[in-house]
């Protein structure tokens, strides 16, 4: 019988702790990705080229180019979890800039979740929490 209460007990201090973690996460504040952000590094790998990102949170959108292709994609965001939708771009080959462009694309498709302090902006991959893409925000917009 002892036994039957202690279980009983343990099981809903369980409950009442999965649901205060779900209330936590529910409440988080969502941080304001909107504006335009200068992109620094991508895996860990500084750029050499200016390439460029704009988060439109009021329609859920984020623009990129860097440095030939503007490419776009919706995206949905609670606290600090994003998912990018699939992208659209434009399709001109513009020699020295692809390698960037393509870098920037593959890293915001694998990207699950982010940290925004002051002006820097962290994308990670929603497999293993890795740093995929670095960017400041640009300072006409803070």
């Amino acid at each position: 019988m002892k036994k039957i209460v202690f279980i009983s007990i343990a099981f809903c201090l369980l409950l009442c702790g999965c649901n205060q973690t779900k209330k936590v996460v529910a409440d988080a504040p969502t941080a304001n990705l909107s504006g335009f952000f200068t992109v620094i590094s991508i895996n860990g790998e500084q750029i050499d080229s200016p390439a460029v990102l704009e988060f439109k949170m009021e329609d859920k959108k984020i623009w990129g180019n860097a440095g030939c292709n503007d490419f776009a994609a919706g995206y949905t965001q609670r606290g600090n979890l994003i998912d990018i939708d699939q992208f659209t771009s434009t399709k001109v080959y513009c020699e020295g800039a692809m390698k960037n462009e393509f870098a920037i694309q593959r890293a915001l498709r694998k990207v699950g979740s982010f940290d925004l302090s002051n002006t820097r902006l962290i994308l990670y991959s929603v497999t293993d929490n890795k740093q995929l893409l670095m960017a400041t925000k640009n300072k006409e917009q803070l």
